[in-house]
């Protein structure tokens, strides 16, 4: 599993994209994609006036070599590391997380505090003995330093963020014939006499035909949420102070 991982996060930019959301939930203890905000932090970058602190870059920085590290073990270096580029995708995830907020407030998304609630319960860091522990849930942010309220509006606003992706999926169809031209219907019996192949089905299997269909759908889904990130990227003000990487 891991060696399937370690390819398609060096030859398919999307794969790593999903990876790197990963990162984000293993390390959402910690706050390193949060953006909660020290005093006198440096600007690395300001998106349409909101500001993406260095420390919270670093972090976050930081917990993706130590993902890849732990992944790759003594395979992982410089190099490898300059080929992921880990450093320009980690700020482009962050200027991505402000963007994705700003469309939030802009379509008038908004998370319950039940919504919330029953999130944090879902989360199995917060669990002990199979179950959600407020005790533990609160132990375990105060030994981080991170307060209950800071957590819970960064988590909400993950889930503003999710609700809007999810727009974005819930678009995307995918129909019969996009299923049969990506993989195309062949009879296993045998081979025409005339061209020496075999002749098309007229019909996939119902059962195969649905889980092509939510394949393809999955890879459709990913490319319109980041074709849906690079259109808000490309008619966004960004401003990096490249110094600070």
């Amino acid at each position: 599993m891991l060696k399937i991982v370690r390819e398609l996060a060096v030859d398919n930019p999307w794969v790593l994209k999903i990876i790197m959301g990963v990162i984000a939930l293993t390390f959402i203890i910690t706050m390193g994609w949060w953006g909660i905000k020290a005093p006198q932090q440096s600007v690395l970058a300001s998106v349409n006036g909101h500001d993406v602190n260095a420390q919270d870059y670093r972090k976050a920085y930081n917990r993706a070599v130590a993902y890849y590290r732990e992944v790759y073990k003594d395979k992982f270096d410089t190099e490898m590391l300059e080929k992921m580029k880990v450093r320009d995708k980690v700020l482009e995830d962050l200027v991505s997380r402000e963007l994705w907020i700003e469309e939030a407030g802009r379509f008038g998304v908004r998370v319950s505090d039940e919504e919330l609630r029953d999130s944090i319960i879902k989360m199995n860091e917060f669990h002990k003995d199979g179950r959600f522990d407020r005790t533990y849930y609160e132990r375990l942010l105060k030994l981080n330093r991170v307060s209950v309220g800071e957590f819970e509006e960064a988590k909400r606003k993950e889930l503003m963020i999710d609700k809007v992706k999810r727009f974005v999926k819930d678009s995307v169809a995918v129909a019969d014939e996009e299923v049969n031209e990506a993989f195309p219907l062949n009879l296993s019996g045998g081979k025409d006499a005339g061209t020496g192949l075999k002749p098309a089905l007229t019909e996939r299997p119902a059962e195969e035909m649905q889980k092509l269909k939510k394949f393809l759908q999955f890879q459709k889904q990913e490319k319109a949420v980041m074709a849906y990130v690079a259109a808000m990227r490309a008619k966004a003000k960004v401003n990096i102070n490249k110094e600070l990487l």
